[in-house]
């Protein structure tokens, strides 16, 4: 009986650890400026913006994807904006995709790795990920 309950703690425990692990769910950036919604679509991982501490721009209307280079983008509101796109699990690594940064209108490569309830979030101008910066995202638990 003590076995079995020590197996089923151990087992409770594991599983408990590989959830944390995981990068499906809702990270606040480091900024708290806004939460992202890492979700699945086929084998890719993408993230939208849910929630953004300025929801409205100055004039009052919902914020809009003003500094986008594609001039016909620029009306579309930052609330529900895909900014992750196409990463691939690799390993204990997301890797092969892009982060769009509509502060300033840019994409650029990403890779990302979840640690505990931290996801590091590159952004670089190379694949080989050499020239760029990491974030730190927090897990949102509701």
């Amino acid at each position: 009986m003590k076995k079995l309950i020590l197996t089923l703690a151990l087992m409770t425990m594991s599983l408990a650890s590989a959830f944390a692990q995981d990068v499906i769910g809702k990270w606040k950036l480091e900024d708290g400026s806004a939460i992202v919604e890492v979700y699945k679509s086929g084998d890719a991982f993408n993230g939208r913006i849910v929630w953004l501490n300025e929801p409205n721009g100055p004039d009052g209307k919902p914020a809009k994807d003003s500094n986008n280079p594609d001039k016909a983008l620029r009306s579309r509101q930052l609330m529900g904006l895909n900014m992750l796109s196409d990463l691939k699990k690799d390993g204990s690594e997301y890797t092969g995709g892009s982060i769009y940064d509509p502060g300033n209108g840019k994409t650029y490569h990403c890779s990302m790795k979840v640690e505990g309830n931290t996801l590091h979030v590159r952004g670089s101008l190379d694949k080989k990920g050499l020239l760029g910066r990491t974030m730190d995202w927090f897990r949102v638990t509701e």
